[in-house]
């Protein structure tokens, strides 16, 4: 069987979105606080021991958020290294990530820019995918890099995603029973000038277990953690491998991943903060792990709170082949209306991105697609020059697989008539007017053929099709195109003889 159209999956705006979207140092780091009643009840219990190494595989539900007219969503490629930065961050504890029902592409503007937390609540609890850890990418949630509701899921900002940021991590640990290493602390600022207290009030309003259970006053009280240990199962995050930090803002680490500057307990002990853990503030290259009682509450929260996150194996092998161009390669000239992408099939990729842009660094792209096919017609580039393109291959449990060696094609002035292909067929003209019937040149072994000829919009939509019998060396095909929108049409012609394309640009209806 013949696929006449690429199924195409997320597709982003040619042009850039330059409306402006919070930078990461304008967002607080977490917007989560408190400490959940099961850890509480975890470390008043014998705890679960999981003594086996084996994988845990969590199914991850993402959300991807736009305004109302589509714009502003996250880029696919910031996306797909946000979810590679994840289990790489969890590698270390056996915990891995897939993604349950691909992404949820979601327009909603109120959303995509909340204010509050009960925007954020009202936003998972309309759209939430049970039996899995629902995380939101936004522009902006509610003033944060991130937050966790235990009850829903986590919101991330766009800023505070992508390669060699944690934020993801961090709520993704709070999700999974992790306080933060200096819980009382937030919205506080640490005085090494001043005694330091024993115990703290904090206000962790919708941040309880339930929403049933946020009545009643949202205070809690956290004692403060000592330097000797004699407390840390009870103060702070109840973790005792978690060394005392009291610093509730981002803050630059030293050589070895700690603070600046010195802190002191409530004896007077002095210390450093440690930087290297996720759940701190510290910067993110600072950031690099988990404690192991961290790990051994996260893996006791899949077990038992969190088990219908779980499932008992992995449906899809690593992506860990770079993808092969077959064309255009090597300067072709293709044109600048339904240019024309293939490649090779990438052991267990089930999807792709790819991208063509005008400059070899990728800082702009004119075409930025996620699809499931190993080929690809582009919609209008811009003629008569040089662009660069490259292919990631990813499935929805592995995303670190690198992108090909960028392949370079060239394209064509654009003009009313096509030229003919190798065998002598083309279609003109490909600016079309409204209405205006569409000339097919059939070359000699074609002629005497029944063919189906088939045309979708841009979004591979079948929007008509008819039977055409090959009886002559140039045929006028009446297409009803004076219905249809102005843009980018396909043309696909099938018949026993093979399959042939044509691009079309229809104009607006004078």
């Amino acid at each position: 069987m013949v696929r006449i159209f690429t199924r195409i999956l997320f597709i982003l705006a040619s042009a850039p979105i330059f409306a402006q979207e919070p930078l990461k140092e304008d967002l607080a780091p977490c917007g989560t606080r408190g400490v959940s009643d099961w850890l509480r009840g975890y470390k008043a219990r014998p705890p679960v021991f999981d003594r086996s190494e084996d994988t845990l595989w969590v199914a991850l539900q993402p959300h991807l958020l736009a305004r109302d007219n589509g714009s502003g969503r996250i880029a696919a490629e910031k996306f797909i290294n946000s979810f590679c930065q994840l289990n790489e961050d969890f590698a270390a504890s056996n915990i891995q990530f897939y993604i349950k029902n691909g992404w949820n592409l979601l327009n909603e503007t109120d959303w995509h820019v909340h204010s509050t937390i009960p925007e954020g609540i009202e936003m998972m609890l309309t759209n939430n995918v049970p039996d899995a850890l629902n995380a939101y990418f936004v522009a902006d949630p509610a003033g944060n890099c991130g937050y966790n509701l235990p009850y829903a899921g986590v919101a991330i900002g766009h800023s505070c995603s992508g390669t060699n940021d944690h934020t993801w991590s961090h709520e993704a640990g709070h999700a999974l029973s992790l306080p933060h290493p200096f819980i009382g602390w937030e919205g506080k600022t640490y005085n090494f000038s001043v005694p330091t207290p024993t115990w703290l009030t904090y206000d962790y309003t919708h941040f309880h277990d339930t929403l049933e259970t946020q009545v009643p006053a949202p205070l809690d009280t956290a004692l403060v953690e000592f330097v000797n240990g004699s407390n840390c199962a009870q103060a702070a995050d109840l973790i005792c491998d978690t060394k005392p930090d009291y610093l509730s803002y981002r803050w630059e680490c030293d050589a070895q991943n700690m603070s600046p500057i010195k802190l002191k307990d409530p004896n007077g002990a002095e210390f450093y903060s440690d930087g290297s853990l996720f759940m701190s503030y510290a910067m993110d290259h600072c950031q690099s792990r988990f404690s192991p009682e961290e790990i051994a509450v996260m893996r006791a929260t899949l077990l038992t709170e969190k088990s219908n996150w779980l499932t008992p194996v992995r449906l899809e092998q690593p992506v860990e082949e770079q993808a092969i161009a077959i064309e255009p390669v090597q300067d072709q000239i293709v044109p600048p209306v339904g240019a024309y992408f293939s490649w090779k099939p990438v052991p267990n990729a089930t999807h792709y991105l790819v991208q063509a842009s005008r400059f070899a660094s990728f800082s702009f792209k004119q075409v930025d697609v996620v699809t499931t096919d190993t080929f690809l017609t582009a919609g209008l580039l811009s003629p008569n020059l040089q662009y660069y393109w490259r292919i990631r291959p990813f499935n929805d449990w592995h995303a670190c697989a690198p992108f090909s060696f960028s392949e370079t094609f060239k394209t064509s002035p654009l003009s009313a008539a096509s030229e003919p292909d190798a065998d002598g067929w083309r279609c003109y003209p490909s600016l079309l007017s409204a209405g205006a019937p569409l000339t097919l040149e059939i070359p000699d072994a074609w002629h005497g053929t029944d063919a189906q000829c088939s045309v979708f919009d841009a979004g591979g939509r079948l929007i008509w099709q008819s039977n055409l019998l090959l009886n002559a060396p140039r045929i006028t095909a009446e297409i009803p195109s004076s219905h249809w929108p102005a843009g980018i049409y396909h043309l696909i012609l099938v018949s026993e003889k093979g399959a042939k394309r044509c691009a079309m640009v229809v104009g607006p209806r004078i």
